[in-house]
């Protein structure tokens, strides 16, 4: 009995992640319903634009954007839109049945997604082959999403279960953000969302093997810099996170460093260098203002804080003040359209388990001085990750906001979620990939405490998917 014991306490985090990822997963798919999750269905309206070789998207108006979609392609109100924002509500079978036998249309007819069609297609070109493959094999539109769904969920698990088999520091902490039930609820959409948080986790995860003795290959920081181009086009405010590599070497190795110091910089030209040709070629020929009427306005709003910076203060701490304990929900996952809560326990339990868990990662550096990452590192890193959130409250202020608005409308937790991998670099660095402390049975008891928290998960999440839906 003790060697089964001991034999279930040494399985590595990979084995128990993807074991855990893959049964949430399959929970997302399955129970979640057709567009029930934000903008499912605009995200969805993308990937089969780009599926038909609509790269960059058509402006028709100054109001509308978006494409030539089937003339039959569901609109928002068609995708069992009484559950949206009715948490009472349960799915009326009849009305999936009937949604579910809809096949592709042959005949075209214009479909309005502005808000995504300004995204570049990197991150949806998977759901894009599948969405190619389900209409040519008379798949039908229902379930050419739900091909999406399962293509996006298991791209997003391998990408991550590759990032903790990788990492050489906080391996646990990044484990733990993989598992959050917001992420994998993003996993199993159509959304870019779930790729891109999968993406920014393996990106940390390569930068958290860098060290001194190890200050990586020509050909290792030019994989760096793909990865922070896609990650920037497809959320611009990562942008900053490509600072990170600027601090990843003391200032007295950074001036003798040589070609290393450039290669360092590449991710941050490149991010640019990716921004503004998305911008010029992608964004700019297809933006409309979103809630145009509603006292919105671009170029209105930047002059406002450009002429008003004193007010800046105050806005930044009225809007956490009201919304920053909803935010922090939504990181962890509020589901649906925004109206699928956890138990307030299972909140508490993530916020202990979090806690614990920077806790556990960061204890080797305190009991040893001569593990803890350097100070320009740290500094850079959570400079660039502030300066990332910045950019989300920014932006969200600048197109979704009324002009002076005394607080950012629109901002929701999941937005956050790329940033939060990069903590993982201010963590000690360990002599394994994919080791959790130096010390064999320190592992073994936090793999036994994260496989419990990921019971809670799984079993809470399934729960309450089948409870809200169903």
């Amino acid at each position: 009995m003790l060697s089964t014991l001991r034999a279930a306490l040494a399985l590595s985090p990979v084995r128990v992640f993807m074991f855990f990822a893959s049964m949430m997963g399959l929970a997302c798919i399955l129970l979640i319903p057709p567009g029930q999750m934000p903008d499912e269905r605009n995200h969805f309206a993308r990937i089969v634009q780009i599926a038909q070789g609509g790269f960059v998207g058509i402006k028709l108006d100054a109001a509308q954007a978006g494409g030539y979609l089937p003339a039959n392609f569901p609109s928002e109100a068609e995708l069992l839109n009484s559950l949206r924002f009715h948490a009472e509500t349960k799915v009326d079978m009849n009305e999936l049945s009937a949604l579910a036998a809809r096949p592709w249309d042959h005949r075209q007819s214009w479909a309005s997604f502005g808000n995504t069609v300004i995204y570049a297609p990197i991150t949806y070109l998977p759901g894009a082959v599948v969405t190619f493959i389900g209409r040519h094999t008379r798949a039908t539109i229902i379930q050419t999403s739900i091909m999406v769904h399962v293509i996006n969920t298991v791209i997003s698990i391998a990408l991550c279960t590759l990032a903790i088999a990788l990492a050489r520091r906080g391996v646990l902490y990044l484990m733990l953000l993989a598992s959050l039930p917001m992420v994998m609820a993003l996993n199993a959409s159509c959304s870019q969302d779930g790729l891109i948080f999968a993406l920014a986790l393996l990106t940390a995860s390569l930068l958290t093997r860098i060290n001194t003795f190890d200050p990586g290959s020509t050909r290792f920081w030019i994989g760096i810099a793909c990865l922070f181009a896609v990650l920037t086009v497809s959320k611009p405010p990562l942008l900053l996170c490509s600072l990170i590599p600027l601090g990843l070497f003391p200032a007295r190795e950074w001036l003798g460093a040589g070609r290393r110091k450039y290669l360092a910089v590449t991710p941050f030209v490149a991010s640019i260098a990716a921004f503004l040709i998305w911008q010029h070629f992608g964004m700019t020929p297809t933006k409309v203002q979103f809630l145009d009427g509603s006292g919105t306005s671009d170029s209105g709003q930047v002059h406002w804080v450009l002429t008003h910076p004193l007010s800046l203060p105050m806005l930044a701490y009225t809007t956490l003040k009201v919304n920053l304990g909803h935010n922090i929900h939504e990181f962890i996952g509020v589901l649906g359209w925004l109206d699928t809560l956890f138990p307030a326990w299972f909140y508490r339990l993530v916020y202990v388990t979090i806690l614990a868990t920077l806790c556990f990662c960061a204890y080797p550096a305190i009991r040893n001085r001569a593990l803890a990452q350097n100070g320009r590192t740290v500094l850079v890193t959570v400079l660039a990750m502030l300066l990332a959130v910045g950019a989300v409250y920014f932006s969200l202020y600048v197109i979704w906001t009324p002009v002076g608005a005394p607080i950012i409308d629109g901002v929701q937790g999941r937005y956050f979620l790329p940033i939060a991998p990069f903590l993982a670099l201010l963590f000690p660095l360990m002599p394994r990939a994919s080791q959790l402390s130096p010390s064999e049975s320190t592992q073994r008891w936090a793999m036994l405490g994260m496989t419990a928290f990921l019971c809670f998960d799984l079993v809470t999440l399934t729960g309450v998917l089948a409870a809200r839906f169903w």
